[in-house]
């Protein structure tokens, strides 16, 4: 079946009657745990129980099943949702020194214009004011400079060594300035990272009560990660809504792309991300909490792009939505209404990451690739099942199924033909040695 068209399948809710969307504008809080696979969430059918606060939000709130991302690395995936555009359409492709354009409006900017105060804070520097991230923040929090490597090539100089700053760090900051007075509602973005810095040794950030909990199992130390943040999230939302100003407040949890773990080892470099556009680094999770409020429904069965977003957070908080964006809203599924929403049949995702190059068109049965770039274990063109656990050509269903790829290969010629890539924007200034070690400390820029 095509991944979308007909109407929208919607799960029904327990507990009180919902309530109709609050009147005036709430606050509005939007947290991206890097590296966060949807499946290792509970709510999304994970057997462990690694995310008991997460789960709680999204059982009294509001939960995306699937969610593509548009990318399997941060800053375009992130670019792309803030901008509510594709990779491509911004000129997000390369880790160096490829900023977010200044004419395309980000949602911070959005609410700003709106009479939002907007503070924002990231604890991984692909989000750093140098990308030019910052735009439409009245306070933005860049991540800390990281060096914890020596300089290659046996030079033996040190650098100095720290940890990216943690969840219950950023959180307490944006705790304090959360009691400042505000004329009008207010926007908080963070990007943490305890997920992402899940096998950094040394230089992960969790804490020594939260480890040994998944012993046994693979890829624990991932799950101990997500242990720690989804405890840090649900004491930081009960910390936040219990503050004077902060009772009407919309929470949306999710992530800028997932991490490859175990499940390809046909597939060379595939354990971490950025380098596969399978689901494993595309699947995310997406939760709408609203506390004090009740949707309508509690699941949203039909599938998403992190692309829609932004159209749908400035639906709700009723705000225009600005034209040109690639995203749509899809306020009437949030809204619990079985109507139709024009999303494309097939969803585009792309990566180009240390000459890796790949482009990605899923639908509701299928998805089908295109490796240009000779990677091991793959094949140049694939067709892999929805909801399969790809490895590479040893899963490849091309051959029984040539006229699925024909078809999806089209669609991504005319998708292609329409969507041109627009020339990347360059940092105000180079990044400095300094900042190359930063990003190689926390495994970027090899």
């Amino acid at each position: 079946m095509a991944l979308l068209g007909g109407l929208v399948m919607l799960s029904g809710c327990g507990g009180p009657a919902a309530v109709s969307l609050p009147a005036g504008k709430p606050n509005v809080v939007l947290i991206i745990i890097d590296a966060l696979r949807a499946d290792k969430v509970g709510c999304y059918g994970a057997s462990e129980d690694a995310s008991p606060e997460l789960d709680a939000l999204a059982r009294d709130g509001l939960r995306f099943s699937r969610v593509v991302a548009q990318c399997s690395w941060t800053r375009p995936s992130i670019a792309s949702i803030v901008s509510s555009r594709y990779p491509r359409s911004i000129g997000m492709y390369l880790e160096r020194d490829q900023a977010l354009d200044g004419r395309f409006d980000t949602l911070a900017e959005a609410l700003e214009a709106s009479g939002y105060k907007t503070i924002g804070a990231t604890s991984n520097p692909h989000l750093n004011s140098v990308f030019n991230f910052h735009q439409g923040f009245d306070v933005y929090l860049d991540s800390n400079v990281v060096y914890t490597f020596m300089r290659p090539g046996g030079d033996q100089r040190p650098f100095k060594s720290t940890k990216v700053k943690s969840a219950a760090e950023m959180f307490e900051t944006i705790l304090e300035l959360a009691d400042e007075p505000s004329d009008g509602p207010r926007y908080v973005q963070m990007l943490l990272m305890e997920v992402h810095e899940w096998c950094r040794n040394a230089n992960a950030l969790t804490r020594d009560e939260f480890r040994g909990r998944f012993g046994g199992r693979p890829y624990s130390l991932y799950l101990d990660a997500l242990r720690q943040v989804s405890y840090d999230i649900g004491a930081f939302v009960e910390q936040l809504v219990a503050k004077p100003g902060w009772e009407n407040t919309l929470f949306i949890i999710t992530s800028d792309h997932g991490e490859g773990l175990g499940d390809h080892p046909g597939v060379e470099k595939s354990r971490y991300h950025g380098r596969l556009l399978y689901e494993s680094q595309l699947m995310v999770p997406l939760i709408f909490y609203h506390h004090g409020r009740r949707f309508p429904i509690q699941q949203i069965d039909r599938p998403v792009r992190l692309l829609d977003l932004v159209p749908t957070v400035l639906d709700y908080v009723g705000v225009a939505v600005p034209e040109g964006l690639d995203g749509v809203s899809v306020l009437p599924w949030v809204r619990g209404e079985e109507a139709p929403v024009d999303l494309p049949d097939y969803f585009v995702a792309e990566t180009k990451l240390r000459g890796h190059n790949k482009i990605a068109v899923y639908s509701g049965d299928w998805k089908y690739i295109e490796n240009r770039d000779g990677h091991k274990g793959v094949n140049p063109r694939e067709l892999q099942r929805i909801g399969a656990r790809e490895n590479g050509h040893k899963t490849d269903q091309i051959a029984k199924h040539a006229d699925v790829a024909g078809a999806m290969a089209a669609c991504l010629r005319d998708w292609e033909q329409k969507h041109a890539e627009a020339a990347p924007i360059s940092c105000v200034a180079p990044l400095s040695q300094d900042e190359i070690d930063q990003f190689r400390a926390v495994g970027y820029l090899e």
